[in-house]
């Protein structure tokens, strides 16, 4: 098979086939031949890292999903198996089903907390308890019938018991040379009605939990919470507190690792990605590392692995050096994002322009772009030669951009709001040009912000714009340059249709994924 040997409109079908229509949805059932673990967030997953930060999109449901599905497989193939120390039992503490028996829904556990004024923490304990109790067969009646009964008996017992339960779960474990891990994600559910200050209190609480499992041998709690929630969270007074910080990884992707995650998509894309797409994708890579002189010049290998489905794992080179990523992305995009180079390199092109506003790109965002820099090339570029054309990666972008804001809106949703009166400001700019525009809209900030004061961080919202500002800063919409002017990056500029002069422009529609 040689390079030719698939059209550029082929490359594109399968690249559309290979990568999810919808990212945050295909997060939570990944397949595992699909799941691409970079070094750096090796340590997010062992044991001794209980606090795992990070933003939206970046894999903290994919890894809270991974963990739990790795205590069922028995050839632990899905994680590498020397990541932990022993066998280990996983179960959810919390997490996106809203179905799931591990824990009380949201609207019951509101309920819990509006009961007697109890707190998050006897809740916390409670579903510590039922998973305990279930993993040993643990004969002491802890009621069962409903979470409200479950809760009673942690309180009445004030902790007793719960202490009493967790020494012997411990020791059950210890002796069997197994461990126990519970695993919390997407705590900005535990509301329904999506008020901050339950949600905070809820993780502050929380904390206080795992920090207890700290002192455990074999008992463990991974806490995976957006990076708004930890920095708006108080946790002043929670003793040892400093013992999870020392320990709190942030997720983050870097270039490579994005452009990792792409390839080991590719090379392992399921039906109906063509399969002779598939061993092409895995030769073109098995010929980077052949060569760091010339890929072009060479033929493509055939892999071992070629056309039988099995988990084809990226080469080690490949994961680690910058430059044969670049010459293997210029097999889909090319060198230039134009005719020359004065447009930039589409492989840092790519990265840069899906950055927010502490430079950090999440891997649901290039994935999202890609595919919609695919379906363009398909529909508007029949007769170029790469799969990807540039402009088609421009509106890859301002897809991305749709599709973030949209997520955004999901957590904040005064921000769409907020945003209106900005249309078709040009950026960078004074700070007064949005003072100016707010205030014509709504009056006073943020009071005037439908569902804005009471969804600031408190210590916010008694600052009026300046809070604002500070909050849109802190979750990466905005920057302050160094003469005092405020930018916006791509990635949000675009979907609020904010100008920026020489930049890449709005969409003349919004996008939606594909």
């Amino acid at each position: 098979m040689t390079s030719s040997a698939i059209l550029p409109a082929e490359l594109r079908r399968d690249l559309i086939n290979a990568l999810p229509a919808d990212v945050a949805q295909e997060s939570e059932n990944i397949s595992p031949n699909q799941l691409y673990l970079p070094w750096s967030h090796s340590r997010a997953l062992r044991l001794e890292s209980s606090l795992v930060i990070g933003a939206r999109g970046v894999g903290k449901s994919v890894w809270s999903q991974a963990l739990q599905n790795q205590a069922q497989q028995e050839d632990g193939e899905i994680l590498p198996a020397n990541l932990f120390p022993y066998l280990l039992q996983v179960q959810p503490g919390f997490g996106t089903s809203l179905r799931s028996a591990s824990y009380p829904p949201p609207e019951t556990f509101e309920a819990l907390l509006s009961q007697h004024n109890r707190s998050a923490y006897a809740v916390w304990q409670a579903v510590l308890c039922r998973a305990l109790s279930t993993t040993m067969e643990y004969q002491q009646a802890i009621p069962m019938g409903n979470w409200r009964e479950t809760v009673a008996w942690v309180v009445a017992n004030d902790g007793e018991s719960v202490a009493a339960l967790i020494e012997q779960a411990d020791n059950w474990l210890q002796e069997r040379n197994k461990g126990f891990l519970l695993v919390f994600d997407a705590l900005d559910r535990v509301s329904s009605t999506g008020r901050w200050r339950i949600v905070d209190q809820a993780i502050r609480d929380l904390l206080r939990l795992a920090l207890q499992l700290k002192a455990s041998r074999r008992l463990h709690a991974k806490v995976f919470l957006r990076t708004d929630q930890y920095e708006r969270g108080n946790f002043a007074g929670i003793p040892d507190l400093s013992k999870l910080q020392a320990t709190r990884v942030e997720l983050v992707w870097s270039r490579i690792d994005l452009h990792g995650l792409l390839w080991q998509r590719l090379t392992n894309a399921p039906s109906p990605t063509s399969t002779a797409t598939r061993d092409q994708f895995r030769a073109w890579c098995q010929a980077a590392v052949a060569s760091q002189r010339s890929l072009f010049d060479l033929d493509p290998l055939v892999t071992a692995t070629a056309g039988n489905g099995a988990r084809w794992s990226l080469p080690r080179a490949l994961q680690q050096n910058d430059q044969l990523q670049r010459a293997l992305f210029e097999k889909l995009a090319g060198p230039w994002m134009g005719k020359d180079r004065r447009r930039g390199v589409p492989y840092l092109w790519i990265v840069n322009h899906l950055a927010d506003g502490q430079e950090q790109a999440s891997p649901r965002s290039f994935l999202a772009a890609i595919r919609e820099a695919a379906t363009d090339s398909l529909q508007r570029y029949g007769d170029y030669p790469l799969a990807l054309h540039y402009e088609s990666l421009k509106r890859g972008v301002q897809a991305a951009s749709q599709i973030r804001i949209n997520e955004l809106a999901e957590d904040h949703p005064w921000m769409k709001e907020l945003m209106k009166p900005l249309k078709g400001l040009l950026v960078p700019c004074a700070p007064d040009q949005l003072e100016d525009r707010w205030q014509t809209k709504f009056g006073q900030i943020p009071d005037g912000v439908p569902h804005l004061p009471e969804r600031l961080p408190d210590r916010l919202s008694k600052q009026g714009l300046q809070g604002v500002m500070d909050y849109l800063e802190q979750l990466g919409l905005i920057t302050f340059m160094l003469d005092g002017r405020i930018n916006m990056p791509d990635l949000y500029r675009l979907g609020f249709r904010l100008g920026r002069r020489g930049g890449i422009k709005p969409a003349l529609r919004s996008y939606q994924a594909t």
